[in-house]
């Protein structure tokens, strides 16, 4: 449902800070840096050059350095990185933040999530539209996948999920008469995968998650599921629609054959238009 990248959902700065001028100057420190919550407040910085300098890193805890905030003034040294080292309030609700300080004291912070795919709230519409209900299975933090859950609308969730705890949830399921569709990418997906009446691995997952897996979906979309599930379903149809159909042909047609009451040639047509009916009814799927 995520991609692999973060953005910022959230900001506060201390009183008289501008937000802009904040993210601009936690850019600039950012940009030396090549950590995914680095990359989200470069990707979100308005336009403008600032400059770093004498940028350094310190070990679990962020980065600084000196930073030209306004031509002819002197550089900033200022501090990008934890609560710890920019002595900064904690966000409420905020799965990670980043926060930055200057020489007064701490300035601003930044709350990140992860970025949902584009196709990820069309995707659980979709499958939920079809009357079927959606759950989210994790090992991530149950506050993130609560979070996540709200955000895409999911029917239910369940983080801190080890492999086996994914896999017992999903047989508890099939053991009430559930027919359960999963959909993973990574390693330790495979069991779950593989116990799943019908199981979809995304195109990026781990090998082993495909290997286990009913489909691939080369292109790493969610919506391809909904796609596969409407194909299935309106397959199902067209077959149900053939068999009703030689049902009721054959019991009528095959008895005139041998009573005298129909022709060689003539049951040998129908026998033709009979199968091509099929087959053309069947072709209907190409079209859709």
């Amino acid at each position: 449902l995520t991609g692999d990248r973060m953005a910022i959902t959230a900001m506060r700065t201390r009183a008289g800070f501008d937000a802009d001028e904040a993210l601009r100057w936690a850019a600039a420190l950012a940009a030396q840096s090549l950590h995914p919550a680095s990359r989200a407040l470069v990707q979100a910085a308005p336009a403008g050059e600032v400059v770093a300098s004498e940028v350094r890193e310190i070990a679990g805890q962020g980065l600084e350095g000196r930073v030209a905030t306004e031509p002819g003034a002197p550089p900033r040294h200022l501090r990008l990185g934890s609560v710890l080292l920019c002595h900064a309030p904690e966000l409420p609700h905020a799965t990670s933040a980043v926060h930055l300080a200057d020489e007064q004291g701490w300035a601003a912070s930044f709350a990140l999530d992860e970025c949902l795919r584009e196709d990820a709230l069309p995707a659980v519409g979709a499958l939920q539209g079809k009357g079927l209900q959606v759950q989210l299975l994790s090992g991530d933090r149950h506050a993130a996948v609560e979070r996540l859950a709200l955000r895409t609308g999911v029917d239910g969730s369940r983080g801190g999920q080890s492999p086996e705890d994914k896999l017992a949830h999903v047989q508890a399921l099939q053991q009430q008469g559930r027919r359960v569709a999963m959909i993973g990418d990574g390693l330790n997906d495979g069991p779950v995968l593989a116990s799943a009446d019908v199981s979809f691995a995304m195109g990026q997952g781990a090998p082993l998650a495909q290997s286990r897996s009913d489909f691939i979906v080369l292109g790493g979309q969610v919506s391809a599921v909904p796609l596969v599930l409407a194909l299935a379903r309106r397959t199902r149809r067209i077959v149900r629609q053939n068999l009703a159909w030689a049902a009721a042909y054959n019991p009528v047609c095959v008895p005139l054959a041998p009573a005298g009451w129909m022709p060689p040639w003539l049951a040998g047509l129908g026998m033709a238009a009979s199968s091509l009916g099929v087959v053309l009814n069947s072709a209907r799927l190409a079209r859709w």
